[in-house]
């Protein structure tokens, strides 16, 4: 009897949903980044520009996002490869785990995720972060 009880209990964790508002980042010469998440699908969505007259590396394999707990390495799901100058690229990297439901999803409420993206620009390594604010309600 005692362990149906615990099962019912388990069983109605309260669910969130979460959306992300992205935090300007200081403009830059070289590179224009944008990011939106989805974390309905467990999906990032990354925008870039190269602003220079050179061809723009983007480390696609060192992708980051950092918010509570560790880092998680994200990934496209196609490789879009280096950016010719004036060009723009999206590229949807995943996997993106987040907890939905319980405490620590309600945890996550008002928290900064870093979205790092490390590149090659002008033959100097850069890394640009993107910031977004998690806001977490209750289904």
């Amino acid at each position: 009897m005692k362990l149906a009880a615990l099962l019912v209990v388990a069983g109605c964790a309260t669910q969130y949903a979460y959306t992300f508002q992205p935090i300007a980042p200081k403009p830059d010469p070289d590179l224009e980044a944008a990011a939106q998440i989805d974390a309905a699908t467990g999906v990032v969505l990354l925008e870039l520009a190269n602003h220079t007259d050179d061809l723009l590396q983007v480390q696609w394999s060192a992708i980051t996002l950092a918010g509570p707990g560790a880092p998680a390495s994200l990934r496209p799901d196609v490789d879009p490869g280096w950016l010719q100058p004036g060009a723009r690229v999206s590229a949807r990297l995943f996997p993106l785990a987040l907890p939905r439901e319980g405490a620590k999803a309600a945890a996550n409420e008002g928290r900064q995720f870093q979205l790092t993206v490390p590149v090659i620009a002008r033959r100097e390594s850069k890394v640009y972060q993107l910031t977004l604010t998690a806001h977490v309600r209750e289904l």
